[in-house]
């Protein structure tokens, strides 16, 4: 909360005669000179809008009331301009944060949610999902930054939906960026949906808005205001569901449930929210045996896991106790579906008809843009991809299992089902089927085609021009080669030089504007203080940074940092860093954020 100190008005001062006069020509400039010009299109990325709903919108839905009366229901017509609305298939799990991170080509999330599983930690760690904001909601030029009002997107999602209609017309017309895409995230559009708000009605008064804001911008700009809707992923609209409770299961069957994995029968269960999926993580031996049991569990529908000592091998079993092998070749990005006993993903179909084609090789292998082309309308569309992509590099922390379940099942934890009886809940997603996938992919200057979410890119330019917040903020991360190598679209500078990079070890970046005018050479001061659990921790270990890699194409207000090699921390433990710039005179906290350390004592960057 702010407060204000009342004051009493001040007597007008007379200004010189000169100072009148540059405010006098400064004002005439404002209203001569012609207002930049806005950017030519508005990228709108719009939260679990299913494929479904929208095509049927195209076509019009009719609707007869209680006297007889027919009306019809339409938006995103060819009449206003629009092309046919496309496929947008997913990743797996079909859930927001890994999804719109394949689609802008981000570096991988640590987890697919915001309570995730640290590998090198050993630990559960969980962050707020409602106040933090990952890489893909930065990049955005316009989105709910409030935490608060987020939160009552979950209380009253149509209400928040007006006000982001209203915040995106406001902050577009009045925008200063020069780039060609402009960049808005709608989040309340899956709110809605969870909350069995109807969704086809916002998606009309979407419609609605965006009419007048081609008008508003035709009239300013003398052209017509070129406009991409695309989305994550679908929604069931399948009811409450009934709770699966793995945690019950696993206990029975001899395991326990815990925060961190010691020994072959520990696993750990993240679960955020209400959701269509399960993520399991355990000891990678257990995989195997571990998937075998799962499989008869209530509420599975399919389940994916790797076998255990073969590289690029993974299992495929449905709630019948069917599998099949799936194997995959990373060079090439090509795939093999092989049926064992019964065919889990109803696909032996499709891979007849891809030899047929002539598509699959001596091998069975076939690529997934074949898979893509072969599957865009089954159940599971281009099921051997996202399976194997979300069991290795959907997140930096992939699951061990992944189980997709019936539409008629959800997972969520006993608080969470508890308070979600005070509202009504009609809707959810994160599964593999058509309906938790299929997004949506819709324009009014150009036609688009059915895709996924590592390949929409490709029809926009690679989506250029996303807001680099580190040119205007100041923060800091952990980074590695490795985890780098996995940013597929160039944003920034880093996303190209990490190459240089020397050796594997974990890197500090730092970012601020107060650096883009200072040599590189200024020290930075960085303090890493371990967080206690139970008493009061020792002092802070503080470090003094002064000599930054160096990169071909430097970035002034950006700075990277091999730690010391001395840097020795205690294992598996939660540390605070903080940095600023010196002498302290020259400005404030730069950044801070808190990191675990792996069983070596050395930061984990994810």
């Amino acid at each position: 909360m702010i407060f204000f100190a009342a004051t009493r008005p001040r007597p007008a001062r007379k200004l010189p005669c000169a100072r009148a006069g540059v405010v006098l020509v400064l004002a005439w400039l404002a209203f001569t000179l012609p207002a930049p010009a806005l950017p030519a299109r508005l990228v709108l990325a719009v939260d679990g809008v299913a494929y479904r709903d929208l095509l049927a919108l195209q076509a019009g839905i009719r609707h007869t009331n209680f006297w007889g009366q027919v009306s019809v229901q339409q938006a995103f017509t060819a009449q206003e301009g629009y092309f046919p609305v496309s496929r947008m298939i997913s990743t797996f799990p079909s859930a927001s944060d890994v999804a719109w991170t394949d689609i802008f080509g981000d570096r991988p999330l640590p987890g697919y949610q915001r309570t995730y599983f640290s590998v090198a930690a050993n630990s559960l760690v969980s962050i707020n999902g409602v106040t933090t904001t990952m890489e893909h909601e930065r990049q955005m030029n316009w989105q709910v930054e409030s935490g608060f009002l987020r939160a009552l997107g979950y209380m009253y999602p149509a209400h928040m939906f007006y006000y982001e209609l209203h915040g995106t017309a406001a902050h577009f017309l009045h925008t200063t960026s020069q780039e060609h895409n402009y960049y808005v995230y709608l989040r309340a559009t899956d709110d809605a949906q969870h909350l069995d708000r109807d969704i086809l009605s916002l998606l009309c008064k979407l419609d609605q808005r965006l009419q007048k804001l081609r008008a508003q911008y035709q009239a300013r700009e003398g052209r017509d205001l070129e406009i991409v809707l695309l989305s994550d992923h679908g929604h069931n609209h399948a009811g409450r569901g009934i709770r699966v409770d793995g945690e019950a299961f696993l206990e029975k069957a001899g395991y326990h449930v815990g925060r961190s994995i010691n020994g072959p029968k520990d696993v750990v269960l993240p679960v955020v929210g209400v959701e269509s999926w399960v993520e399991i993580h355990c000891a990678p031996s257990e995989a195997e045996r571990l998937a075998a049991l799962l499989w008869p569990m209530a509420g599975v529908d399919l389940l994916a896991a790797p076998v255990p000592g073969q590289t690029n091998r993974f299992l495929v079993f449905n709630a019948r106790g069917e599998r099949a092998d799936l194997r995959w070749r990373p060079a090439e990005n090509s795939f093999s579906y092989q049926p064992q006993t019964g065919d889990p993903l109803h696909y032996q179909p499709v891979v007849a008809a891809l030899g047929q084609a002539r598509r699959l090789d001596e091998n069975g292998f076939a690529s997934a843009d074949a898979w893509l082309a072969a599957t865009i309308t089954n159940r599971y569309p281009l099921a051997p991809e996202r399976i194997v992509r979300g069991l290795t590099r959907a997140t930096l922390n992939p699951a061990t299992i992944l189980i997709s379940l019936d539409n008629r099942y959800v997972n969520d934890n006993w608080l969470t089902e508890k308070g979600s009886r005070l509202v009504t809940c009609r809707s959810t997603h994160g599964g593999l089927d058509d309906l938790c996938s299929d997004g949506i992919l819709l324009s009014n200057f150009a036609p688009t085609r059915d895709t996924s979410t590592a390949r929409v890119a490709g029809q926009f330019e690679d989506f250029p021009g996303v807001r680099n917040f580190r040119a205007r903020e100041s923060g800091a991360e952990l980074v590695t080669k490795s985890e780098q190598a996995l940013v597929r679209i160039a944003h920034v500078p880093f996303d190209r030089e990490f190459e240089q990079l020397p050796g594997g070890g974990v890197y500090l970046r730092i970012w601020s504007p107060e650096l883009a005018p200072l040599a590189d050479a200024v020290p930075v001061a960085v303090a890493i203080q371990k967080i206690p659990r139970y008493s009061t921790s020792p002092g802070p270990r503080e470090l003094v940074l002064d000599s930054p890699l160096a990169f071909r194409e430097r970035t002034p207000n950006e700075r990277i940092y091999a730690l010391p090699a001395n840097l020795k921390l205690e294992p598996h433990c939660e540390y605070q860093i903080s940095g600023r710039l010196q002498p302290p005179a020259r400005g404030g906290r730069l950044f801070e954020f808190n990191f675990y350390t792996d069983e070596a004592g050395w930061p984990a960057p994810f």
